[in-house]
């Protein structure tokens, strides 16, 4: 059994990476999140890397690499039970990884910096580019980018700021879901007044079917309003749990957009 730094010395080898250094880099790019120090001593098998890091290294890496690097970092952290695995599935693959499209690198949550919320308010198209790569389920082709008017020329921008990467044709997310932080700084903030108003336009930017569209205007008696907005977030949460594990039934697209007011007026 290899240990976990020799083993991931081995896949860096066969990926094409000569370097510890274009390897880390590569890795660092696709959502990896940990200095070059502590990298060299995964490497070294000075350090035994934390479940956190082993996820983010696989998910910068194709399938069946990323399969490899998991079970060998079960294999040692678990070596009374080796039993367990099959020694052949932890052998080091050879991998193309520059060419391969199904290249998954989301990365799972992550903040927005201020640079990257000014990057996606200079412009509508850098925003919407960005929703259409962290909704995408894997990296989208350029050709299906440029079919949208105005996208193609925002790639360069999302990766300037690290929010898109490409890999030959292909273009992705390097998260999966990005996090607007809470902010008191006016720019952030009139920046997050354009994204709401561009939320408004989105469906019909990528010309989504209209399913239902309400308004309503109507006096009601304010006791009722409690239970008015736990039925809208009753709503949302169903809205944001109704996807499958298996993203590959994740079809649709769905843009609910619910906005409830209060006020007075004459009469």
């Amino acid at each position: 059994m290899l240990s976990f730094g020799k083993h991931l010395t081995q896949v860096r080898t066969t990926s094409g990476h000569k370097t510890a250094k274009s390897f880390f880099t590569y890795l660092q790019e696709r959502g990896l999140d940990c200095n070059y120090q502590y990298y060299m001593k995964i490497e070294k098998d000075q350090s035994f890397p934390s479940s956190e890091i082993v996820n983010q290294i696989a998910k910068a890496l194709s399938a069946e690499v990323s399969q490899s690097i998991i079970l060998s970092f079960c294999q040692n952290q678990f070596q009374s039970f080796n039993y367990l695995f099959d020694s052949s599935a932890s052998e080091g693959h050879s991998s193309d990884l520059q060419k391969s499209p199904n290249v998954s690198i989301n990365q799972g949550q992550r903040e927005l910096t201020q640079r990257q919320i000014a990057c996606l308010n200079n412009k509508q198209e850098n925003y919407f580019l960005f929703l259409l790569l962290t909704l995408s389920r894997g990296p989208v082709h350029i050709d299906e980018i440029s079919s949208y008017f105005g996208l193609k020329e925002s790639i360069k921008q999302l990766e300037e700021s690290q929010i898109a990467i490409t890999t030959g044709e292909y273009v992705t997310s390097t998260s999966s879901e990005f996090r607007f932080p809470i902010s008191d700084i006016e720019e952030v903030n009139q920046a997050y007044m354009n994204f709401d108003n561009w939320d408004l336009e989105f469906s019909s930017q990528f010309d989504f079917e209209n399913l239902i569209n309400k308004m309503m205007i109507r006096r009601i008696s304010p006791r009722y309003l409690t239970a008015i907005k736990r039925h809208i977030d009753t709503i949302a949460d169903f809205v944001r749990l109704s996807d499958e594990s298996d993203q590959k039934f994740n079809n649709d697209v769905l843009h609910l957009q619910i906005k409830l007011s209060r006020g007075h007026i004459p009469g």
